[in-house]
C-alpha cells in the first residue's frame, strides 16, 4: 500500500507540474519597478494601499502598535515616507473603515475580559497636508456581557478557561453617509452542570451607528449566514459576506443583504459552493463585484493526510441591488495553476484584478514559492475582460513576487507587490532557520489599456 500511495503520489506531481501551455504573454506599458519600503519578513508584515479621493498612501503597521506612512506623490510617481500623527498606538493593528467620499476614518481595537466583549472605536477626519493626520478624533468604548450577546439563560463564557482574555473577530468597517458599521464573530464557551467546556454557541453580527457614531448597536446576522467577514454598502443595500464550511460539503461562500442600517437582513444563502479562499467584494453604484479564489478544479495529491494540492482559481461575480441572483461566474486565471489572493480596483467601468501564481508547479506550491504577478481588466463593469497577462518575470530566476495591491485613480493602475527569494539556512541537521529577511516592496504604474 506504501508503494501505490508513492506511486501516485509522483504521478500526481507529474500530472500537475509537467503540462504543456504557452506562457502567459509579458505586459508591456507598466513603468520601470521602484522600490519604496520593505517587508519584515518576506511576505509579512508590508503595507497597505489605499486610495483616497486624489491621493494614495500606505500604511505599515510597527510591533510597537504605531505606523509608518507613506504617500504616493503623483506628480513623479515616486513614494515618500511622511508623518502620520493624529491616531493612538493599538489602533493600527487593523485595517481602518474610511469613508470613499467624505474625510472619516474610524479604527477599532477589541478584546474579551472576564466574560465581557470590550470595544473601542476611534473616530476623526482624514487630512493630507505635509504627511497624514486624524482630526477633529472622538473615542467611544463600551463593554458588553456574555448574557447580553448569548441570552440571560445561557451559561456560556467568552474564554475557554476563567480569567483569561481573547481576540474575538471582527471584520473590516465601512463608513456610508452616517452610517457606520462592521462586522464581528464571537466564540461562546458552553459549561455543563458537571464543568465540562465544549465550544460554542456563537454570537455573529454587525456593530453599526447611524449617525457618524454618536450612538452603537448590535444586531445579529442570521445563524445560517456563519461569522461574517466583511460588510459592504451599495448605492441601496447593504451586504454580508461569509466563508462558511458546511459538513460533507466543503468551505461555500455565503451572502446576506438589507436595505437600510439597523433593517432586518434577508435569509442568507450560498454564492458557490467551491469557494476555496479569500474574497475581495467591491462596489460600485447598484452593483456588487465579487472576487475569489474557486476550487472546483482543485487536484488531490494521493496524501492523506494533505489530501488538496490547493490550486485555486480567480473567479469573478457581479449582482445589482435589483437582481434575484449573483451572475454567471467567470474564471480570470485560466492557464494559471495556482493563485492567490487577488487585489482588485473599482473607477467608473474600468476594473483591474491582480493575483499572484505560476502556470505550471508540482503539490503544495505556496504564496511563498517563486510566483509572478498576474492581472486582467474590464472596461465595461465586468461584462468582458482583457486576456491574462503578466507584470513580472521572476519564476525562471526562483524569485517570489507576492502580495499584490492595486490602484485604479484617474485612469492609471497603480501596482505595489513584495519580492524576494528564500533563504531556508540549515542550522544542523534536521533544523532549518525558518525566519526570513525583509523583503523589498515594489511600485509599479501604468495607463488603464483602451
Amino acid at each position: 500500500m506504501k508503494r501505490v500511495s508513492i506511486v501516485c503520489l509522483c504521478f500526481m506531481m507529474l500530472s500537475i507540474s509537467c503540462r504543456k501551455q504557452e506562457a502567459v504573454p509579458l505586459a508591456k506599458d507598466w513603468s520601470v519597478p521602484i522600490k519604496f519600503a520593505e517587508s519584515d519578513d518576506s511576505l509579512g508584515g508590508g503595507v497597505v494601499v489605499y486610495k483616497w479621493h486624489e491621493s494614495v498612501f500606505a500604511l505599515k503597521s510597527q510591533r510597537d502598535g504605531a505606523a509608518t506612512c507613506f504617500l504616493l506623490n503623483s506628480n513623479d510617481n515616486s513614494w515618500n515616507e511622511v508623518s502620520f500623527s493624529g491616531v493612538p498606538r493599538g489602533y493600527l493593528w487593523c485595517r481602518p473603515a474610511i469613508d470613499p467620499n467624505g474625510d472619516k476614518v474610524f479604527f477599532e481595537q477589541n478584546h474579551t475580559e472576564n466574560d465581557q466583549l470590550i470595544i473601542s472605536i476611534f473616530l476623526g477626519q482624514i487630512v493630507i497636508k505635509n504627511g497624514l493626520s486624524v482630526q477633529n478624533v472622538s473615542e467611544k468604548k463600551w463593554v458588553i456581557g456574555s448574557k447580553a450577546l448569548f441570552g440571560e439563560t445561557s451559561n456560556v463564557r467568552l474564554a475557554e478557561q476563567p480569567g483569561t482574555s481573547d481576540s474575538p473577530i471582527f471584520g473590516i468597517g465601512i463608513i456610508s453617509d452616517q452610517s457606520l458599521e462592521i462586522p464581528y464573530s464571537l466564540t461562546g464557551f458552553s459549561l455543563s452542570e458537571e464543568g465540562a467546556v465544549t465550544r460554542g454557541p456563537y454570537a455573529n453580527g454587525v456593530l453599526y451607528s447611524t449617525n457618524s457614531g454618536t450612538n452603537w448597536r448590535t444586531e445579529k446576522t442570521p445563524e445560517s449566514l456563519g461569522g461574517p467577514s466583511s460588510v459592504i454598502k451599495t448605492k441601496s443595500c447593504f451586504y454580508c459576506f461569509a466563508a462558511k464550511l458546511e459538513r460533507n460539503h466543503g468551505t461555500q461562500l455565503w451572502f446576506t443583504q438589507k436595505t437600510d442600517a439597523g433593517a432586518s437582513w434577508d435569509v442568507p444563502s450560498a454564492i458557490t459552493k467551491t469557494f476555496g479562499s479569500d474574497y475581495a467584494a467591491v462596489p460600485q453604484d447598484d452593483t456588487i463585484h465579487l472576487f475569489w479564489l474557486d476550487a472546483r478544479h482543485e487536484k488531490r495529491t494521493g496524501n492523506p493526510v494533505y489530501p488538496n494540492a490547493g490550486n485555486y482559481e480567480v473567479t469573478y461575480s457581479q449582482k445589482k441591488d435589483s437582481d434575484i441572483s449573483w451572475s454567471k461566474e467567470v474564471v480570470l486565471s485560466r492557464g494559471i495553476l495556482y493563485s492567490y489572493r487577488p487585489s482588485v480596483s473599482v473607477e467608473g467601468d474600468k476594473i483591474v484584478v491582480a493575483w499572484a501564481g505560476i502556470q505550471t508547479a508540482g503539490v503544495w506550491h505556496s504564496p511563498f514559492d517563486p510566483n509572478d504577478i498576474y492581472y486582467v481588466t474590464s472596461k465595461d463593469r465586468g461584462k468582458t475582460w482583457t486576456e491574462l497577462l503578466r507584470v513580472t518575470d521572476n519564476v525562471k530566476s526562483g524569485i517570489t513576487a507576492g502580495d499584490p495591491q492595486v490602484v485604479l485613480l484617474n485612469g492609471i493602475i497603480h501596482l505595489t507587490y513584495t519580492q524576494g527569494k528564500l533563504k531556508l539556512n540549515q542550522e544542523s541537521p534536521g533544523l532549518t532557520k525558518l525566519n526570513q529577511p525583509p523583503w523589498p516592496i515594489y511600485y509599479t504604474q501604468r495607463p488603464f489599456p483602451n
